[in-house]
């Protein structure tokens, strides 16, 4: 009992790292190789035709990581409802990611020179990532809640797995300024300073995330068990 305790939540964040970075770093490999063996292809003013052709294995391995992350996570509680599980992933990962994603990057020049002028770059991207990583992380969490069918649970998963994201977004966000990785500050760029800051919080979001879900989704099976051995 104690171990499997332990297990779930590990569990839970390997799985939710494994699928949805694994998935994306596959099919960017796989999209970044074909754009390369294209004949006439230009890194420096790439075609339209080029770039599409790069971008749908990116975009199917997304697709695919988000749905091995459904089938995953329903497996940890018992569900044989594999393709609803897949959905669940994919609809519930996939679309607030790609909408948050090019939210923020069309809205970024407005903010940078509007807001820029009242509060310091690296506080605007707080601001900007801490909420996005709670809603990507939370909305996906409400639909594998949906997905086994259990609208309870699923509203808790929101709030407490996109909470979980959202802290350690934060709290690596905090440790890597105060270990002088500030967005927008001296150096920044030589550094790739934005990037790097984005990627760990995003990792640790995604292992927090995904741990607090693998708990949560063990509870249930646990509250399962006994109401059986009650009955």
């Amino acid at each position: 009992m104690g171990s499997a305790r332990i297990r779930a939540p590990l569990t839970g964040a390997a799985i939710t790292v494994t699928t949805l970075f694994g998935g994306l770093a596959l099919g960017t490999a796989i999209g970044f190789f074909v754009f390369e063996s294209l004949p006439g292809h230009s890194t420096l003013s790439p075609s339209a035709l080029h770039i599409s052709l790069a971008a749908w294995p990116a975009f199917l391995g997304f697709l695919g990581g988000s749905a091995a992350w459904g089938v995953w996570m329903g497996r940890m509680t018992g569900s044989a409802e594999a393709r609803r599980m897949a959905a669940a992933g994919m609809l519930g990962f996939a679309p607030i990611t790609l909408v948050l994603g090019i939210g923020l990057s069309a809205v970024e020049p407005f903010v940078v020179e509007q807001i820029g002028a009242l509060f310091p770059i690296h506080r605007i991207f707080t601001l900007m990532f801490v909420p996005s990583a709670f809603l990507i992380a939370g909305l996906g969490a409400w639909a594998i809640g949906f997905g086994l069918r259990n609208g309870s649970l699923a509203r808790s998963l929101l709030w407490r797995v996109g909470g979980a994201a959202a802290l350690a977004f934060l709290i690596i966000n905090l440790v890597m300024e105060w270990s002088g990785w500030v967005v927008g500050g001296p150096n920044a760029a030589e550094r790739n300073t934005m990037l790097t800051v984005m990627f760990l919080g995003n990792l640790g979001a995604a292992l927090a995330g995904g741990a607090v879900l693998g708990w949560d989704l063990h509870a249930l099976v646990e509250q399962g068990r006994e109401s059986f051995n009650r009955s």
